[in-house]
């Protein structure tokens, strides 16, 4: 935002004004000379009185001896110096003149140390301290609000007091605590790294160790499969060989022979008594076994 929009346009209360050059030529300011470098500022008004006077004396020659005296004879506005602490603060004054014996301030302004300032008007000064103090009640309410203690039925709102050396003393102790806190930190993190290393170099040589019986076993496995059809090859049998080729040329018989039917032997039947039943007839059995 623009700081005209928030100042019209004859409103200088913002600004200062000060020039090096004519304090160079004309040297330090006194109370000859102070109105002649505040005619020269902004804040200057060319429809004034002084600029009437000025221009009807500049042709004659004939410089104005008691400014002041010779104003009386005009009516409307008007500068005049009020207060004069060369060479460093002076107070002028804007004023509309209605009588010769009446006047009507209604502007000041005042240099120091060669700037030149408006003085601001009584409800810019209220207004600005008024807002100063609501933002800093607003603020301390907030704060307030932030740090509220819990509502209890029995007691409300209750808010703790502090002794200021028993808190000292607590800060101080936490001070040490977060000190203690901070360096078993520091130790557990270094352990940890160091144990990381271990484990990771542990895992690498795993590794390795892996990929070696691997590779071991697949040269291996190799070797085997090269060597199985040489050593087959080598082991055949000539008679097989042969009879394979007699098979293939003319077809022999096939002798089949039955074995021969072997005695079963059976245990004897033990004898019966003396005057006992009837005899059973002893039978043979053959059978064949194979």
């Amino acid at each position: 935002m623009d700081v005209s929009d928030l100042h019209p346009p004859d409103d200088y209360s913002h600004r200062f004004f000060i020039w090096h050059e004519w304090i160079q030529a004309n040297g330090p300011l006194t109370s000859e000379n102070v109105f002649e470098y505040f005619s020269t500022s902004m804040f200057y008004d060319k429809q004034s009185n002084n600029q009437v006077l000025r221009m009807q004396t500049m042709h004659t020659g004939i410089s104005v001896t008691n400014e002041a005296e010779e104003l009386k004879r005009f009516t409307g506005v008007e500068f005049a110096v009020v207060h004069a602490q060369p060479p460093s603060f002076f107070v002028i004054h804007k004023r509309e003149r209605s009588s010769p014996e009446e006047v009507k301030p209604l502007a000041s302004f005042f240099i120091i140390n060669n700037r030149i300032y408006q003085s601001p008007d009584l409800y810019t000064v209220l207004s600005n301290r008024l807002l100063t103090s609501l933002y800093s009640i607003q603020s301390t309410l907030d704060s307030l609000r932030a740090h509220r203690p819990d509502y209890t039925p029995r007691t409300g709102f209750v808010w703790p007091i502090v002794d200021p050396s028993l808190a000292e003393s607590s800060k101080k102790q936490e001070e040490i605590a977060a000190n203690q806190v901070s360096g078993l930190s520091e130790a557990s993190t270094k352990q940890n790294a160091t144990t990381s290393g271990i484990s990771k170099r542990q895992q690498n040589n795993t590794l390795l160790m892996n990929a070696m019986y691997a590779t071991a076993a697949h040269s291996a496995s190799l070797a085997t499969r090269t060597l199985a059809p040489m050593t087959e090859s080598m082991t055949t049998d000539p008679v097989t060989m042969s009879s394979a080729n007699r098979m293939s040329a003319t077809p022999a018989p096939v002798v089949s022979r039955v074995p021969t039917p072997k005695p079963i032997n059976q245990e004897p039947q033990p004898k019966a008594a003396p005057g006992g039943g009837k005899k059973k007839r002893k039978r043979m059995h053959y059978g064949y076994g194979f």
